[in-house]
């Protein structure tokens, strides 16, 4: 009976080591420290993934493999920094007050202003005037109350100081200390709030082919890539004529049961020679994309381009110190993605961690096709041989039983 369970017990774990074949690898750079580390997927490695991206590991130089999670740049974020106002006088009052006078350089327009200060556990009157000359002020607002301050995991806290619109130049604020200590106030400022793009990487390896049709007055274009391209954004520009507005559309092809062709439109798009025209997708998983311009009674366009370009992807993953490491790629099937404890722990890691980059690509079984057909025979004849030891010991079961 034991030697039943060992014997099986190895052949699924034969099966199951075999089953994870990898076609690729590379070589990553070399970490600096021990620590979190952005692994910088090149566009060469992505477009070898299956469509859910799961067939890809890290693994050190004894072979183990480390635990990462996948992270692609997003089309735009939307990022919020503090800046700070220069603070031109701070004062004690004799009555106790505090006053602390900013000057808003470029006499922008706001309404708030930002006081970051040390936790404190009491409350404090304000009072908010304005001025363009930092000697003649204006009252802005009278008896505002801050209360506690009282971070719950930093020893400072953000307060804002709202107000109707304004734009002075200069500041005052007095905060009334009369019947306790002053507050501690760090800096003012205020949030400056703003969009940044993602980051992307062009992709080579693209065919384009092209047919202009008097008889329809349209010009088609096939862009071809030798392999699966992701992509999640198209550029297209043309250089003649000087003047030109084109309507036009994406479409992929599609061959129905019956073998007919279909076109489906993916995006409607306008070109015009103002601009070069931009269209997004998301990992765009075909190999082939369609593009079709109406030229009604104008001259096709000439040299026309279309660039795609992917999004950076990467993988985030703990690596020790001047250790190798190597990606394995490209799997045989579309394996499940592997569960790592480290996707629970995501918003623990920095965003400002080293990059590393991947080297030149290798393939692992240079055999191809032949190799994968003989190592999938392999793997049913084993799966049969697991279901005949498993009719085996139930027969002996019952038998033992009778």
């Amino acid at each position: 009976m034991k030697n039943f369970i060992l014997i099986t017990f190895g052949i699924l774990i034969g099966i199951n080591v075999f089953s994870q074949n990898y076609q690729w690898q590379s070589e990553l750079t070399k970490t600096t420290a021990s620590g979190f580390y952005k692994i910088d997927l090149n566009p060469s490695v992505v477009v070898k993934l299956n469509t859910n991206f799961s067939d890809i590991r890290i693994k050190d130089e004894k072979g183990i493999e480390i635990p990462y999670f996948l992270e692609k740049e997003p089309f735009s974020v939307t990022k919020r920094v503090f800046k700070t106002y220069q603070i031109i006088k701070k004062i004690k009052w004799k009555n106790g007050a505090t006053v602390l006078v900013i000057k808003n350089e470029n006499k922008d327009t706001i309404n708030n202003i930002q006081l970051q200060i040390k936790n404190f556990d009491v409350s404090k009157r304000l009072e908010l005037a304005g001025s363009d000359d930092a000697k003649n002020w204006f009252t802005i607002k009278e008896n505002y109350l801050f209360r506690s301050a009282n971070g719950n995991q930093t020893t400072s806290e953000i307060k804002s100081l709202n107000f109707p619109y304004t734009d002075y130049q200069y500041y005052r604020i007095i905060i009334y200390d009369c019947f306790s200590l002053p507050i501690n106030v760090i800096k003012i400022g205020y949030f400056d709030t703003y969009q940044e793009q993602g980051k992307f990487k062009q992709l080579e390896n693209k065919v384009l082919t092209r047919f202009d049709s008097s008889a329809t007055k349209q010009t088609y274009i096939k862009l071809n890539f030798t392999e699966t391209p992701y992509f999640d954004k198209l550029v297209i520009k043309a250089d003649k004529p000087m003047y030109y507005y084109r309507k036009a559309k994406l479409c992929a092809q599609r061959v129905d049961k019956k073998g007919r062709i279909h076109y489906d439109v993916l995006d409607y798009l306008t070109l015009n020679s103002n601009s070069d025209f931009t269209t997004y997708f998301s990992d765009y998983d075909k190999d082939e994309i369609f593009l079709v311009i109406e030229n009604e009674d104008n001259p096709p366009l000439e040299n026309i381009s279309i660039a795609a370009y992917q999004l950076n992807r990467y993988l985030i993953a703990h690596l020790e110190a001047k250790m190798d490491y190597n990606l394995v790629f490209g799997s045989d099937g579309n394996g499940a993605k592997p569960n790592y404890d480290i996707n629970h722990f995501k918003s623990s890691v920095e965003q400002t961690i080293p990059v590393l980059s991947t080297k030149e690509i290798f393939p692992i079984r240079v055999q191809g096709k032949k190799k994968l057909k003989s190592s999938k025979l392999w793997m049913w004849g084993a799966i049969g041989i697991v279901a005949l030891l498993l009719a085996y010991l139930s027969y002996n079961m019952i038998t033992e039983m009778e």
